[in-house]
């Protein structure tokens, strides 16, 4: 089995490589049907949440609420295909939602920017001057949503696999390549492997649930699961000296956790603080 993530520029040749890919090693393609998935979850439009996640941060970096839920909707959603087999996701940042999964193949396609503006030109009936604009804004956007979200460089080549440049290689090429390493040991799935997978899965449904409950949602919670133990960490703000409000989102956690499926214990360590430390 094999995970194989395709990040890319506007017009960078995404979907022909995902389209070869497919072809080649007969893996079904998973790109906007993640969306489509997300978005149900969280009760909205497609187009909605199209708009959070592709856009800047620039009009909602305030919201970390909803950063946080609308990223998580689209990681849950991404996680359930992972069981179903070999796989060519080459929608948003599955470079990053996937971290830390194994046989996850992450690709990062690059071309000259006279390949690209042909490209936008062509597709969407623009000029020269209106293409370039259209690939930089897009770019810009793109750059400035993953440093947001995730704290990396976009165009950094360690949070890649394999870095390839359609400048002197064509999408064939490409494609023969990659189909070459996913059939290599190190993608293998091993029983360490599909358990890990398992893990990630699990902990995706803990996230979500938690994200969409409204007296959870506000929490920055970090958790792990592992063979259905799930452990989750916080700091909480106290908010008065007689009220305890660990206490209160004691329970509404294992409340939330313990009717996610697969869920069998569920650890909690949640740390009281001062959100005024500077006040007495």
């Amino acid at each position: 089995m094999a995970i194989i993530t395709i990040s890319r520029g506007s017009m960078s040749g995404g979907e022909a490589l995902a389209q070869c890919l497919s072809t080649t090693l007969d893996y079904p393609i998973v790109a906007r049907d993640v969306l489509v998935a997300a978005a149900k979850k969280l009760d909205v439009s497609e187009e909605t949440l199209t708009k959070k996640i592709v856009r800047g941060p620039g009009v909602w970096e305030s919201l970390t609420s909803n950063r946080r839920l609308y990223v998580v909707a689209v990681q849950a959603a991404l996680a359930e295909h992972l069981d179903k087999g070999n796989l060519v996701y080459h929608g948003h940042a599955g470079h990053l939602l996937l971290k830390g999964v194994p046989t996850v193949l992450r690709v990062r396609l690059i071309a000259p920017l006279e390949m690209r503006v042909r490209s936008v030109m062509e597709r969407q009936h623009l000029n020269r001057e209106a293409a370039v604009e259209y690939i930089t804004k897009v770019d810009h956007e793109r750059i400035r949503w993953t440093q947001f979200i995730y704290g990396v460089d976009w165009s950094d080549p360690s949070i890649y696999d394999l870095v390839i440049n359609l400048e002197n290689m064509s999408i064939q090429t490409a494609c023969a390549t990659i189909a070459a390493i996913v059939r290599q040991p190190e993608f293998a799935l091993t029983n360490a492997a599909k358990k890990a997978i398992a893990d990630f899965q699990l902990a995706c449904r803990v996230k979500i649930a938690l994200a969409t409950n409204a007296l959870t949602r506000e929490l920055d919670l970090h958790l792990k699961a592992d063979n259905g133990t799930v452990e989750i960490s916080a700091e909480v703000p106290k908010v008065g000296l007689l009220t305890h409000t660990s206490s209160r989102d004691e329970r509404e956690i294992l409340r939330v956790v313990q009717g996610v499926e697969g869920v069998k214990q569920v650890y909690l360590d949640l740390q009281e603080i001062n959100p005024y430390p500077y006040e007495q």
